[in-house]
């Protein structure tokens, strides 16, 4: 039986800044020493209860969970962090609130990448009323999932157990059809839909097409809205539009190698379970191999040729392609699974990288792909140079200028660095799914503060936000968007927002 869902309602406390903290005056205080701050802690560690989207709904006692209730006697804000091993600390997240910011009670959670050591160690801070830096740590034993190869972390995701996919019309508007097995460079294929000769551009047009199927039927995966989870545990499972499961089965990924950007194929991805799994022309034939010819955290595309003939590769015989994508991968998107990704400003949308719009709403989509709702932005280096009124400084450190650049890391951290590669600011970071309504505008919230290219919100002095919206994402494209004041309520209403525009370098 599923345990009770327990929630908590957290005491805030006295909220500041994640720098070292202060106490407000009067407040009864000794000078805590080091072995004293978690003498008298407690601590209570959870796993956390999801929902079919993967979002947090509850929680769930459990001795080596995620999430980490405290309570911390005599204190009324404190620091959390982990340290690496060269010192570098990274604030952990208020579970709660989702900012770095934590009371003298709460929740955080400590989740280390795949393959980390499951004991961790967490470190305390805590600055008294007479401005003494107190600091202690406590070790914890934690859930680590056991690393998984880099083509699974693609398919199914590093962090979430699971990735979602569905059609892809972006590159040629067709989805599945057929093509000359032509040869070449794969990713052509996937990038511009190189050797297509037909396909389908619609959910009415697979209801035309049911000869090709094994039943002569439309099960649910003939529609635009279908998807299918691949699991890192080597599952698949296939879903209609409106969730129903359509078919199930389990997947791999033999002789992958991507290290040839003009080799036809990167591996073969075995299984039986993909949404429309017929090869064309074949009565029904599901061919259970195919050529993975791109792959990437958000893009995938197969191929089949007639009959199997792989050996007739560049004889332009006809062939099947299905182009399939995935926006629910933040990490992989962002970070990638290797060292990082680096991202600078992106000056292709509408020329403006940084400025003010309406907030708008609709599809934000829209915003990071035709610069909808835009007013007024930052075109060039100099132009940056302006608007230094909206910084905390009045300087200009070295992110504002097009050749600036951050890597996005998969040690939970965001450096920016300046045109030359000096070192600007750096902070952790969290992305967080959307649900219901708000997905249409945006993807996901990234937190984090102080550590993306200019962070500034436009005309508030130099504030800089710690929750922005993620309106698009894909491997190489990235919009954020933070409404004036953070009134996130006022979507639609067309009040002053701040937008960010990023691409990979």
């Amino acid at each position: 039986m599923k345990k009770s869902i327990i929630l908590f309602a957290v005491a805030l406390g006295l909220l500041t800044a994640c720098s070292p903290q202060k106490e407000e005056k009067g407040f009864d205080v000794t000078n805590i020493t080091s072995d004293q701050l978690l003498s008298n802690a407690t601590f209570k560690q959870f796993a956390a209860i999801l929902d079919e989207d993967g979002n947090i709904t509850g929680y769930e006692e459990a001795a080596d969970g995620n999430y980490i209730e405290y309570n911390i006697p005599g204190v009324n804000a404190i620091t959390i962090f982990t340290k690496d091993e060269d010192g570098n600390e990274t604030n952990l997240i208020n579970s709660v609130t989702g900012t770095f910011t934590h009371a003298g009670s709460g929740m955080f959670s400590l989740i280390p990448r795949r393959g980390s050591d499951p004991a961790q160690t967490v470190y305390f801070r805590y600055i008294n009323q007479e401005g003494q830096s107190v600091e202690s740590s406590y070790s914890f034993t934690v859930y680590v999932p056991s690393d998984i190869a880099y083509e699974i972390k693609l398919l199914a995701s590093n962090d979430y157990g699971s990735k979602t996919w569905t059609w892809d019309p972006s590159v040629t508007g067709a989805v599945w059809g057929n093509m000359g097995y032509c040869g070449g460079a794969g990713s052509e294929v996937g990038l511009t839909g190189n050797g297509q000769w037909w396909g389908v551009t619609s959910t009415d047009e697979f209801n035309d097409q049911l000869q090709h199927t094994d039943t002569g039927t439309n099960i649910g995966d003939g529609d635009f809205g279908a998807y299918m989870v691949f699991s890192d545990d080597g599952k698949l499972k296939a879903y209609a539009a409106d969730g129903t499961e359509i078919r199930s089965g389990s997947f791999s990924i033999e002789n992958f190698d991507e290290s040839d950007p003009t080799a036809w194929k990167v591996g073969m991805l075995k299984t039986d379970a993909i949404l429309w799994p017929f090869e064309i022309n074949s009565n029904g034939n599901i061919p259970g191999n195919y050529e993975i010819v791109y792959l990437t955290a958000d893009k995938m595309t197969l191929v089949y040729p007639d009959g199997g003939d792989f050996a007739g590769l560049g004889g332009w015989g006809e062939a099947t392609f299905w182009h399939f994508c995935s926006n629910s991968d933040f990490n992989g998107m962002a970070a990638g699974y290797g060292d990082g990704k680096d991202w600078t400003w992106d000056t292709s949308i509408t020329g403006a990288v940084w400025g003010n719009m309406g907030y708008c709403g609709g599809a934000g989509a829209d915003v990071g792909t035709a610069g909808n709702g835009q007013w007024w932005g930052v075109t060039t280096s100099a132009e940056f140079n302006d608007q230094l009124q909206h910084t905390d400084t009045g300087t200009n450190i070295g992110d504002g200028d097009l050749d600036a650049w951050m890597t996005i890391g998969t040690d939970g951290m965001i450096t920016s660095y300046d045109k030359s590669g000096n070192k600007i600011r750096s902070g952790v970071y969290e992305f967080k799914a959307v649900t219901g309504a708000d997905k249409e505008w945006k993807v996901a919230e990234l937190n984090t503060q102080g550590s993306i290219l200019w962070p500034f919100e436009i005309n508030a002095n130099g504030n800089m936000p710690s929750t922005f919206e993620v309106v698009y994402l894909t491997s190489d494209k990235m919009t954020l968007v933070y409404p004036d004041g953070g009134d996130f309520s006022g979507l639609g209403g067309w009040g002053e927002a701040s937008f960010w525009h990023f691409k990979t370098k």
